[in-house]
């Protein structure tokens, strides 16, 4: 019985020191802006979490990635301009983005909204969470796009929201 009680003793001292430690972890992270020139936008990045790769040759955005060297956090622009030039609506962007996303099979579009300047799509794809923001600013469509592991959803949470306000 003795050991039994301790068995459990030691799982709540474990649980919750998991949950503190996830706590601090969110509580002492360093958000770093990164603004880009070209397209006018900014966003706040964690610094513990993502390493920023060099902004791209043509100058539209940046990759950060993980400690395990994978792709987190893309964020570029381009111009509201299909192949012939015409301009492009917010509207015929998200449809389009849609549209994309649902070709690929192993995309589950799990929340989808738009609104006056914004439009936001989220869900799991290739077996992990992603949240994409785009905004129509200056006559072009910024991109900002997070994407995790299902068991880095705890922290994640938290950053995306932070992220996503910052995106501006």
């Amino acid at each position: 019985m003795q050991k039994i009680c301790f068995f459990f003793a030691l799982l709540i001292v474990n649980l919750g020191y998991g949950q503190s430690t996830n706590s601090i972890v969110q509580a002492n992270l360093d958000y770093e802006p990164y603004c880009n020139v070209r397209f006018q936008y900014c966003v706040d990045y964690p610094k513990q979490l993502m390493t920023p790769e060099p902004e791209s040759s043509n100058g539209d955005g940046r990759i950060f990635i993980n400690q395990k060297n994978e792709e987190t956090l893309r964020v570029f622009g381009r111009n509201n301009l299909d192949a012939e030039g015409r301009t492009i609506s917010l509207k015929q962007q998200f449809d389009a983005d849609l549209k994309s996303l649902a070709k690929n099979t192993a995309t589950k579009i799990t929340y989808q909204k738009r609104g006056k300047t914004f439009f936001v799509i989220s869900g799991y794809k290739n077996g992990k969470i992603f949240y994409q923001k785009t905004i129509l600013k200056n006559d072009a469509f910024a991109y900002a796009i997070l994407q995790y592991d299902e068991n880095e959803r705890t922290v994640f949470d938290k950053v995306s929201t932070n992220i996503f306000k910052s995106f501006k």
